[in-house]
């Protein structure tokens, strides 16, 4: 019997009918230790479903399934878990992971959350607006203009978030397909830092842009390249504060030790507050705002960086990001050749 179980590409063991483990295989003993075998099965796993399951088995045969939640090295898990009657009234349990699935489902939930809440917000202001102009705010102008603006502002942040979400859907079903054309990033800067005048004159800031002699080419999409380069300097702008400057750096071609090949390193630095050391592993999930307030006043949807590292990721490059409280952020991005 063991060394059936060693053939099973899932974690398994045999359980007597007195209950005691009587074979297990070593996939089950990395998971629930090498002293498992000759042990009852209740001092491995302590679950009431997969008792009642066993249980049943062994006194029905017959199949069960059902699941098995547990914590190991601090991480949630989740097993099916797979019952089956054997010969002499044994029974056979198959342990397959699912955690991966478990995940996708809440990031699903939370992401439908999110959505809702988003949308829900700026409508819910919106409909009391609309309803105090059909009403109290009839015969003022003064308030209906004003009304009127707010939901101006908030139906085209509405229009921001849609945008943002159509965006991050397009980056992510093309996140396997690598790019093919050739991208001049020189070029791209230069446009970029001549887009974004408008917003330097608005804010009294200023991009000092640093870039190599030579034109530097990559394999890469034009338009979500720009996107990312944006997206990294106009929340430079936005967050780092006014009056203050904009470093957008550009390296030459060199082998960089976090792609382990030749490539680049495009970095934004701005000198504003930083950020604190325990947001920056979180600042590319979808939604997330070190500050939900000041992003929402200044127009963020809470998934730009989450649609830049998508598109790092379709280029197979790498996003890095630095703070010190007080000095500012640096947000790096490295690209390979090709």
């Amino acid at each position: 019997m063991i060394d059936v179980l060693q053939a099973f590409p899932l974690p398994s063991f045999v359980v007597a009918p007195n209950e005691i483990i009587t074979a297990i295989n070593s996939k089950a003993e990395d998971l629930l230790g090498q002293t498992t075998k000759g042990r009852h099965y209740l001092r491995s796993i302590r679950s009431p479903d997969v008792a009642d399951a066993i249980d049943y088995v062994l006194q029905n045969g017959g199949d069960r399934q059902t699941r098995w939640l547990t914590t190991i090295s601090e991480i949630d898990l989740t097993y099916m878990v797979f019952v089956s009657g054997i010969e002499e009234g044994a029974a056979l349990v198959t342990l397959e992971d699912t955690s991966h699935v478990e995940t996708s489902r809440k990031m699903r939930r939370d992401f439908v959350t999110n959505v809702s809440h988003e949308l829900k917000t700026p409508l819910t202001s919106m409909l009391g607006f609309l309803e105090t102009l059909q009403t109290t705010a009839q015969t003022d102008p003064v308030a209906q203009q004003r009304f009127l603006e707010i939901m101006t502002n908030e139906a085209k942040r509405m229009n921001r978030l849609v945008d943002d979400l159509l965006s991050l859907n397009r980056v992510e079903s093309e996140e396997r397909t690598k790019p093919a054309e050739s991208v001049d990033l020189n070029a791209l800067l230069i446009a970029t830092k001549e887009n974004l005048s408008p917003l330097n004159e608005k804010t009294n800031t200023q991009i000092k842009l640093t870039l190599p002699d030579e034109p530097i080419e990559i394999a890469g999409h034009s338009d979500q390249l720009t996107q990312v380069i944006v997206n990294l300097i106009e929340n430079a702008i936005k967050y780092g504060g006014s009056d203050k400057d904009i470093m957008v750096n550009l390296g030459p071609v060199d082998y960089q030790s976090t792609l382990r090949c030749d490539g680049v390193c495009l970095s934004v630095t701005d000198f504003g507050p930083g950020i604190e050391r325990s947001h920056i592993p979180r600042l590319t999930e979808r939604f997330y705002r070190i500050d939900h307030h000041r992003s929402r006043e200044i127009g963020g949807t809470g998934l730009g960086l989450s649609i830049v590292k998508h598109i790092i990721n379709r280029h197979r490059g790498r996003l890095k990001v630095t703070s010190e409280i007080g000095y500012g952020s640096t947000f790096s991005v490295f690209l390979p050749k090709s």
